[in-house]
């Protein structure tokens, strides 16, 4: 097995239904290194735990 475990690991599509946004929004917050993309090409893939950390960081900025 990998570095990471398989259950953390999310496809675009889920990562997109897991941060309830859009598919350009999504890109736009990998573009912007907001959130990390692994892998490469068709085998590109995001860490859950990643983006849970980015919602939570996100609800204590909206929480100040």
């Amino acid at each position: 097995m990998g570095l990471y475990d398989l259950a953390d690991r999310l496809n675009w599509q889920q990562a997109c239904t897991f941060l309830g946004i859009k598919r350009s929004a999504f890109f736009k917050l990998v573009q912007k290194g907001k959130v990390r993309a692994y892998g490469m090409d068709r085998n590109r893939f995001y860490l859950k735990s990643e983006l849970q950390a980015y919602l939570e960081q996100k609800m204590r900025e909206k929480a100040n």
